[in-house]
């Protein structure tokens, strides 16, 4: 990855060849809200030639940290890992984003009230500090639970849920610039986690936020990090489909599919449940964004809200009313305007379920 100076350098001088991938741009279309702008604004507030306030600081927070811009650049440059960063520059110069105000203290009871939602659900004997492999739901969905353990069950992969103190991989903290509480949230997750060979996470930002910036804010992390939907396609040739669900859309998630690369392992298992799994005319590494990456729905709601419409059109003009996904954020986003949305966990399990 290029480094801030040189990758804000090239962005200022590049003639917006990445402008036609940002879901936030199309959006407000803003001109400020460009991938080539933002990148453009962080260079003049990190050299200081811009005067820092949540005025200049603003564009910052338009983005969905969602990669497509990256995508599309020659030289792989990584606009939302940098504005991450920028965001960090205006949180130390107190001009971050007004949402964003306490963010360390919420994220910590959301996590905390999603282990606490786990434990109440799962009996202790499923629950472990150690093992082969452990389950680590979503803290955006961590009513799954249950529904990933009977699924796994069935497919003879007996595996416990991790038990920790905050059901979140941290995630949040990063995307809010605020790289310090993120190390210390690492920190403890990775000590609660050292007793594990790999760990299968349910949400993708934090799969990736574990694979990828824990090391690189130099925190280890001794188990593999993989997403649940790798674990299960190893085990869908133990599941049977006792009934085929109606067909539906399949959205890739940004962080498991551009970011994490996993496009195959959540069709595989898709394929098992649906009459038909429907693609998107944007999918795999050009799928469009759902608006909820990079804390948007927070800071940019009806932006956020936008893009999440703008990707169910589709679906809309098509006549059908499913979407499955495997990302509990991407899940919210685009349960709405008469659309249900699935998690892949739950679309499967549906599928697998006995015949009574």
């Amino acid at each position: 990855m290029l480094d801030l100076a040189t990758s804000t350098r090239y962005c200022t001088y590049c003639p917006k060849l990445c402008r036609h991938t940002c879901p936030v741009s199309h959006a407000e279309a803003r001109e400020t809200l460009t991938p080539q702008t933002k990148m453009a604004t962080l260079r003049v507030l990190n050299t200081g030639e811009l005067p820092l306030d949540t005025t200049s600081s603003a564009s910052l927070y338009g983005c969905t940290g969602c990669g497509a811009c990256t995508e599309a650049c020659r030289h792989e440059i990584t606009p939302g890992r940098h504005l991450f960063t920028g965001r960090a520059l205006a949180e130390s110069g107190e001009a971050g984003h007004p949402a964003l105000v306490g963010l360390t203290h919420r994220l910590r009871t959301v996590a905390e009230r999603a282990a606490q939602t786990v434990a109440a659900q799962i009996p202790e004997a499923r629950r472990a500090t150690r093992g082969p492999t452990a389950l680590f739901p979503a803290c955006q969905a961590p009513e799954l639970a249950p529904t990933a353990l009977t699924l796994f069950d069935r497919a003879q992969a007996h595996l416990p849920v991790a038990k920790v103190s905050r059901l979140c991989g941290g995630y949040p903290l990063l995307a809010g610039g605020l790289p310090d509480a993120f190390r210390l949230h690492a920190e403890t997750l990775s000590h609660e986690l050292a007793g594990f060979d790999r760990v299968a996470v349910a949400c993708p930002a934090c799969a990736w936020a574990m694979k990828v910036e824990y090391p690189a804010h130099g925190v280890p992390l001794r188990p593999t990090v993989i997403h649940t939907s790798q674990l299960l396609a190893e085990v869908a040739d133990r599941l049977t489909p006792t009934r085929k669900l109606p067909a539906a859309f399949y959205h890739d998630p940004c962080y498991l599919g551009r970011h994490l690369g996993l496009y195959e392992p959540p069709r595989q298992a898709l394929r098992l449940a649906l009459d038909e799994v429907r693609e998107f005319s944007r999918c795999r590494a050009t799928s469009e964004c759902s608006g909820g990456g990079g804390l948007l729905p927070i800071t940019m709601p009806k932006t956020a809200a936008a893009i999440a419409r703008a990707r169910l059109s589709e679906v809309h003009e098509a006549g059908l009313q499913r979407v499955v996904t495997g990302c509990a954020t991407c899940q919210r986003q685009l349960h709405r305007e008469g659309i249900v949305a699935y998690d892949l966990i739950e679309m499967v399990e549906q599928a697998t379920r006995p015949v009574v």
